[in-house]
């Protein structure tokens, strides 16, 4: 038997998503499963509308009441769809992180990147303000952002 560290990062097995509205039912993801191993990258690839997003959103069990989702998702071997919510806030940004397809509505514009990201990390256990400052001026610096010591005042628009 595989150990959990030959075990795929993230394993997702016949997972399939129905909204019910009213007395209505919805099929919105049917039966679908793949593998992200370790070190590597995947895509979902497909046309508007086919489940790529409810799919991302189900994995972290961001759908809401009206979604029913069935199957498994796997993360280290952990059925996320069977974890409890204080368990699944504990994987959320500190494993799991969703980048959500419309960037203007994921920062707010009156606050700066400096305030926003450090806000994430300080939700995720980071303590100190200059630990947490020079934290930020990594993220930023991995991202490309040019003079990403600058960019800490700066505000979403003007990056």
């Amino acid at each position: 038997m595989p150990s959990a560290a030959d075990a795929p990062l993230l394993d997702i097995r016949d997972l399939s998503i129905i909204f019910r509205q009213g007395g209505n039912a919805t099929l919105a993801v049917g039966g679908i499963s793949f593998a992200l191993e370790r070190g590597r990258t995947l895509a979902l690839v497909g046309e508007s509308g086919s489940g790529k997003s409810v799919t991302a959103l189900s994995i972290v069990r961001l759908l809401g009441r009206a979604a029913a989702v069935q199957g498994q998702v796997l993360f280290k071997g952990e059925d996320l769809l069977a974890c409890r919510e204080a368990r699944l806030r504990d994987i959320r940004g500190a494993h799991i992180t969703m980048v959500f397809q419309e960037p203007m509505t994921s920062l707010n514009p009156l606050h700066t990147i400096e305030r926003q990201i450090g806000e994430i990390l300080e939700l995720h256990g980071a303590r100190g303000t200059q630990k947490i400052k020079a934290r930020v001026v990594e993220l930023l610096q991995e991202v490309g952002i040019p003079d990403p010591g600058a960019g800490l005042s700066a505000f979403p628009h003007e990056l």
